[in-house]
């Protein structure tokens, strides 16, 4: 209830404006002034009543130095002049001069103990231009007993001196004769905006908000001053706070969390302009830049910048952990309150909301405080296994002048990718391990000539150093897709679920900065091949890549569903072949289509013909033509291939899934 808070701050606001001061826009009523004037008149010479006059005029504009020299100068010619000697003391008390105010306007009081001089006492006694100035008891008591004598002895019909004993029995913590008197000054006065505002205090006294809230309009509609009207309206919020079980107590740190939380949503628009801007910038320096310029040198900066915006980004992912487990907890006890509040609680709904929002919060603060076990792809491909192999993966890293691969992963899919294994420091000064991962699906007919200029193309992703500062953009996809798994496995990825659909506009920002540096990533190692080994080798060896991918995936679905309908074991998914001239048909299509596609803001790599169409104009080079197919290079393609269909056969049954990292 309002009967808690001080009312001090009326007294601030609008007591000297409508019972002590009146308005610079306020006129006097001559009804009332010219009987003073004439009293004036038949004691003091004109010269005195010209003074009078002025210096209540410059007293009621403000001017208060003004008006003090005024007004002395009348009380020397008639130092009992009791108005002069009341407004003197109201001048005195916007001048700060509190003690004197109240002389005067006991010296006043003394000698004619008039409504107007009731007032005026009753006035100062709670009035100062003090922000930290709170009146006495006795000062408050005695107030009041004057501002009653005042509106008893005006017939009840003096605005002023009602509205003075209004603000007293409130300071008084008289409630229910304030909230009498004001519903009697509403009556009295009805296009009073002071009356209006007394209304609506004592509507909030009793506790009915909206009905207070429609009388602080009237009083505003009305002319009351609408700074009168802050701490009335703030001491209104505060009880529709407390209102909801006493958590009003702690809006400051509620908005001081939700400052935080908009700052942190600005942050998540401005990820999304930046990753924007930055996508855009890409492509058009891509376009204009040199098919030669195979280290990015002229991009130099927009790398940099672009790295330092996909580190910045994935550090706002964790930094915004703290401020989505806020929001779960404001949002599922915004929800449990509401009810409460209506008085009717659906308990199923209430329960499915709680335990959605305590096990995201457990998942996502899991996720920080666990790692995934991360184990390498496939395995070893030894160099007894492959030694002309070997041999030409060197010799590419010799042309290109960069560190040779440490390992070879050989995998029963149609990967084709590199990575860096080792810690972080070890990867910043390049001395981690460099695994190139071979899809033993995709070296199927793969020339030796295209394939050499697709591993120069890896290579080019070493050389760049594009694998030595990517931990943070692959943990945050991790995580992100840990929490996601998490949720859907435990049914909590529902629409009203805060942190799901956090997750979900996460990862599209995320996607659309790092897709956009990945992208460039790879237009440059596109431009390594080229450079090396010539752009129509490096072009033939993509079309394979995309086609080969193509193949199998019809090839071995095809094969795998007639094994496990037929209860069989599967056959060498590596020897089989298109005989089927709808299938062939029907990759072609799709083959040709992949090659026309157009780039899209959620593509990691550009599409073939933009891939295509960047490294026109790289150099002729002169390099030693190579012949025949990639698997002569093995020793044993047999026993490879029947390894890597043995896996698949163990792996289908349960399902298997790969995700490489900086693949072709």
């Amino acid at each position: 209830m309002l009967r808690k808070f001080s009312t001090l701050c009326f007294v601030v606001s609008l007591l000297f404006v409508s019972v002590v001061s009146q308005s610079p826009q306020q006129q006097r009523d001559p009804a009332e002034e010219n009987p003073v004037i004439e009293e004036l008149k038949a004691i003091a010479d004109d010269e005195t009543v010209a003074r009078f006059v002025s210096a209540t005029q410059a007293m009621d504009s403000g001017r208060y130095e003004e008006a003090d020299s005024l007004y002395t100068e009348v009380l020397k010619k008639v130092p009992d002049f009791a108005p002069a000697l009341r407004r003197l003391g109201y001048t005195y008390g916007h001048l700060g001069k509190r003690q004197e105010g109240l002389a005067l306007t006991a010296k006043a009081l003394e000698k004619n103990r008039s409504v107007g001089n009731l007032g005026g006492r009753a006035s100062m006694l709670v009035y100062s231009s003090s922000p930290d100035f709170v009146p006495s008891p006795a000062e408050i008591k005695e107030a009041e007993s004057l501002a009653r004598e005042a509106w008893q002895k005006s017939g009840n019909s003096d605005d002023d001196a009602g509205f003075l004993l209004a603000e007293t029995l409130m300071m008084s913590k008289k409630y229910d004769e304030f909230v009498s008197l004001a519903h009697t000054l509403k009556a009295k006065f009805p296009d009073s905006g002071a009356a209006a505002y007394y209304e609506a205090m004592a509507l909030a006294v009793n506790d009915d908000l909206n009905a207070a809230e429609a009388e602080i309009a009237r009083a505003k509609s009305l002319g009351a001053p609408a700074e009168a009207f802050t701490q009335l309206e703030s001491g209104i919020q505060q009880a529709r706070d407390d209102a909801f079980f006493g958590l009003g107590r702690f809006r400051g740190y509620f908005s001081a969390a939700l400052g935080i939380v908009g700052v942190w949503a600005v942050g998540l628009v401005a990820l999304f302009v930046i990753g924007w801007y930055l996508s855009r910038t890409t492509l058009r320096s891509i376009e204009t830049s040199d098919p030669n310029d195979i280290t990015g040198q002229a991009l130099s900066s927009l790398k940099r910048f672009y790295r330092g915006v996909v580190s910045i980004a994935g550090i706002y992912y964790y930094i915004s952990q703290p401020v989505v487990i806020f929001l779960i907890v404001l949002f599922t006890g915004a929800v449990v309150i509401g009810f409460l509040w209506v008085g009717r609680i659906p308990i199923y709904f209430v329960l499915v909301l709680v335990f959605a929002g305590g096990a995201s919060i457990y998942h996502m603060l899991r996720t920080l405080v666990t790692r995934p076990k991360i184990e390498d792809p496939g395995r070893a491909l030894t160099e007894a296994e492959a030694p002309a192999l070997w041999q030409l993966v060197r010799k590419v890293a010799e042309t290109i002048n960069t560190r040779p691969v440490t390992e070879i992963r050989i995998t029963q899919g149609t990967d084709l990718a590199v990575y860096e294994r080792g810690s972080f420091r070890a990867k910043m000064s390049d001395q981690a391990d460099r695994i190139l991962i071979l899809g033993a699906a995709v070296l199927n007919d793969f020339d030796q000539n295209a394939f050499r200029a697709v591993v120069a193309h890896e290579y080019g992703h070493f050389s760049n150093r594009d694998t030595a500062g990517g931990d943070i953009a692959h943990r945050v996809n991790v995580d992100i897709i840990r929490v996601v798994e998490a949720m859907v496995a435990s049914e909590t990825n529902t629409i009203y679920n805060v942190s799901f659909h956090f997750l979900r506009l996460f990862h599209f920002l995320f996607r659309r900065i790092t897709h956009g540096a990945s992208r460039l990533q790879e237009v440059l190692a596109d431009r390594v091949a080229a450079y090396y080994f010539g752009a129509d080798s490096f072009q033939e060896g993509l079309r394979h890549v995309i086609r080969r991918e193509l193949e199998f995936t019809r090839l071995a679905d095809k094969e795998i569903g007639s094994a496990l309908r037929g209860n069989r074991a599967f056959s060498n998914l590596y020897d089989l072949e298109i005989g089927d001239d709808s299938d062939r048909l029907s990759i072609e299509e799709e083959f040709n289509r992949s090659l026309e596609q157009e780039t899209t803001e959620d593509d990691t790599h550009p599409s073939p013909k933009d891939r295509f169409r960047y490294i026109e104009g790289a150099r002729s080079a002169e390099v030693e033509h190579l012949h025949g197919k990639v698997w002569e290079l093995f020793s044993d393609r047999s026993a490879i291939t029947s390894e890597m269909n043995a896996v698949i056969e163990k792996l289908v049954r349960p399902s298997y899934s790969t995700d490489s990292t900086l693949g072709l």
